[in-house]
């Protein structure tokens, strides 16, 4: 096997870009510009759950596992890519959605949801508030189906409604990592042998990170 050609899943973070609704957007201010400076120098200022970002058990009060600590060797897996582009704003992603794909699952698995909200990134209502969801229900098959990671390209995997924060308590509680705001619009996805490989940025004792999430296919 040898590596093949490689997709960036990963959102643009720049100034002002869309958060959650509860958040300030992060600032880029430079503190040095080059051709005043020498050298260019740029300052940010966000929250950790900002652009394409991954989740820690910590990011719940229950639980007390942070990213930093979450060994790197599980932050990688095979892509299993779920379409799901046809779900209406506010639609839960429900356990029937994903049993087709059940038998493809395994502690080996990272799947990639795709609901079409990546390329809807801005700031408005339907963006921030309407996006399809992952249901408890789905949430729970997930977990029962051994996987390691789930990705969706939203900034939340479970929403802004009442299915929240149990969505996140059955997935990060398993534990599952998640990742959220990602880009999966790139169609070669659906075809081939892909996986998948998300980094945060390794912060000590963090509820999550920034992250660059990257898929590759897998040839020969």
């Amino acid at each position: 096997m040898r590596i093949g050609p490689m997709i960036d899943l990963s959102q643009d973070l720049f100034h002002n870009c869309p958060v959650l609704p509860d958040h300030e957007p992060p600032q880029l201010d430079y503190v040095l510009i080059g051709a005043r400076d020498g050298w260019t120098l740029e300052r940010i200022t966000m929250n950790l759950h900002t652009g394409t970002h991954m989740d820690a058990p910590a990011h719940l009060g229950d639980y007390t596992l942070t990213m930093d600590r979450i060994p790197v060797d599980r932050l990688q897996g095979k892509a299993l890519y779920v379409p799901l582009a046809h779900k209406g704003p506010g639609e839960p992603i429900t356990a029937a959605d994903l049993e087709p794909y059940r038998e493809r699952m395994d502690d080996e698995t990272v799947v990639l949801l795709y609901t079409g909200w990546g390329e809807k990134r801005g700031w408005s209502k339907e963006w921030v508030y309407g996006s399809p969801y992952v249901s408890n229900e789905a949430a729970k098959l997930l977990v029962q189906s051994g996987v390691r990671g789930v990705g969706i390209d939203h900034f939340s995997v479970g929403g802004t409604g009442d299915e929240n924060r149990e969505t996140h308590r059955i997935l990060l509680g398993a534990p599952v990592w998640v990742a959220e705001g990602l880009q999966l619009d790139d169609p070669a996805l659906g075809e081939g042998n892909w996986h998948v490989m998300a980094l945060p940025i390794k912060i000590r004792d963090s509820s999550g990170a920034p992250a660059r999430v990257v898929a590759f296919r897998m040839e020969g």
